[in-house]
């Protein structure tokens, strides 16, 4: 097995924004992550080298985090943004391409409004929409990374986003 150290420390930058676009918070975040690497280390004999770590790692990551959430069986906020203190890609494409104050606004506004929303939806319908529409997984990616058939991926997906069309209709009154 490679150097399992080395591993961890390339893929951790990765492995903390999905945690944190999970959890939410900085704190659950490093704890989500912690106790991935932690399972990950106990389970390095399983890896096979000739897959990618990274893909390993992070479907080892979003189990951790449903099984927590299933334990759990509470809802934390989930932000479409990066963590304080990393640069927005959304925002600096704004700043970029040299948006109102008033179209910069508006789009911080309706990132609050679709991260409450996102915030409302069950754990696997959220893990789904994390995955497929924020972080640009394939259906087939993010099945393999959950381990569940492209259908169900395809069928939760479609009713997360349903209920995120509708939390957004009645909050905009339409």
């Amino acid at each position: 097995m490679a150097d399992i150290n080395r591993l961890i420390e390339t893929h951790s930058g990765k492995a903390y924004l999905a945690a944190y676009r999970l959890t939410g918070n900085q704190a659950d975040a490093c704890d989500l992550v912690q106790e991935t690497f932690v399972r990950v280390i106990r389970k390095a004999e399983l890896y096979d080298e000739a897959f990618d770590f990274g893909g390993w790692l992070q479907r080892m990551l979003f189990r951790v985090y449903l099984n927590g959430r299933r334990a759990q069986g509470r809802r934390r906020e989930v932000p479409l943004e990066t963590p304080e203190g990393e640069c927005c890609p959304l925002r600096a494409a704004e700043a970029a391409a040299g948006e109102s104050p008033e179209k910069i606004s508006e789009a911080a506004e309706l990132r609050e409004k679709l991260s409450s929303a996102l915030n409302a939806l069950p754990p696997e319908l959220r893990a789904c929409v994390v995955l497929v529409d924020v972080e640009g997984h394939d259906y087939g990616q993010a099945a393999e990374i959950l381990g569940w058939p492209v259908g169900s991926v395809s069928g939760r997906l479609f009713r997360a986003r349903r209920l995120l069309r509708d939390m957004l209709r009645r909050v905009e009154g339409i």
